[in-house]
């Protein structure tokens, strides 16, 4: 049976991915910083990627033919509030990871999860923020390692991943705040600009583009893993709304239409991986999630 040891297990991507390979019948470990997963087909590990020599024994022992790193720091404005926990999260515990893997499983495949809005110097723009900044660092660092000792690993870099589970995410936030309006009509939200654009794509097509990357993906090769489609926060806004059936007031501090950037995914879809979910059908599944609690 094959291993796939999968880091941030605990977490909203993590959660889902440990379902998905318990289903197709992999032996699968999930890594957890401090709290375990409740599932006896899942083994928890407790192991902080700060503890390098932690991280060596336990790829010593478990043997993983593959491993997801979801581990990180993946929200853009926490960033600014705590920029070295964001820089420490997703570049020295990545780093941490590639050195473990080279000197325990160097034979392993391994799939670092990234994003599609890391910061670009070759696009010749400033910095967007220290979240975009610790992710191309941490693709950088992920190529060189590679290189460097010849390691088996491919890069994903995702963009807002949505679906049904608890998560900080702003579809996930505002489906909350659109429930807890029926019974307290005080609260609205609040948006910075309610005509930005944004590519969502459900965590479960997500975790199935992971799947088929680190089967038939390309060493050092990188992967965009979206939906091809933007969407406006007040569609989005909108659609949960309807299907909450609630009346959640909407207040903004701008209201001007952002560029549409579109994130493809060309690459992803030659390995034959095509979205399964459209927006409508997450945004349901997230309120059904939050329904029964």
């Amino acid at each position: 049976m094959k291993k796939i040891l999968i880091t941030g297990a605990s977490g909203f991507t993590g959660r889902h991915a440990c379902e998905y390979y318990t289903k197709k019948g992999y032996d699968v470990y999930g890594l957890v910083h401090s709290q375990s997963l409740s599932s006896k087909q899942i083994q928890s590990i407790h192991c902080d990627l700060f503890d390098i020599e932690g991280l060596i024994e336990v790829l010593k022992v478990v043997k993983p033919r593959f491993i997801l790193h979801l581990a990180a720091q993946n929200h853009s404005g926490r960033s600014w509030e705590d920029p070295v926990s964001t820089i420490n999260t997703n570049v020295i515990g990545t780093m941490n990871l590639l050195e473990a893997v080279k000197k325990s499983v160097p034979d392993a495949t391994l799939l670092i999860v990234g994003s599609v809005i890391e910061y670009n110097p070759c696009h010749s723009s400033l910095p967007n923020h220290p979240y975009g900044l610790s992710k191309y660092i941490q693709t950088l660092l992920t190529l060189c390692w590679s290189t460097f000792y010849d390691l088996d690993i491919r890069i994903a870099k995702s963009s807002n991943l949505i679906g049904p589970g608890h998560s900080t995410g702003i579809c996930s936030l505002l489906a909350q705040k659109c429930l807890q309006y029926r019974d307290d009509k005080s609260i609205s939200f609040h948006f910075h600009n309610v005509l930005d654009n944004r590519d969502f794509v459900d965590v479960r097509d997500a975790v199935e583009a992971y799947d088929i990357i680190l089967q038939r993906g390309e060493k050092n090769e990188s992967y965009i893993v979206s939906s091809g489609k933007n969407y406006r926060f007040l569609k989005v806004a909108k659609e949960l709304k309807s299907i909450s059936q609630s009346d959640l007031p909407l207040t903004t501090d701008h209201f001007y239409p952002t560029a549409d950037i579109r994130h493809e995914h060309t690459k992803l879809c030659e390995l034959d991986w095509k979205p399964k979910h459209s927006l409508q059908n997450s945004l349901k599944d997230i309120i059904d999630y939050y329904v029964r609690g």
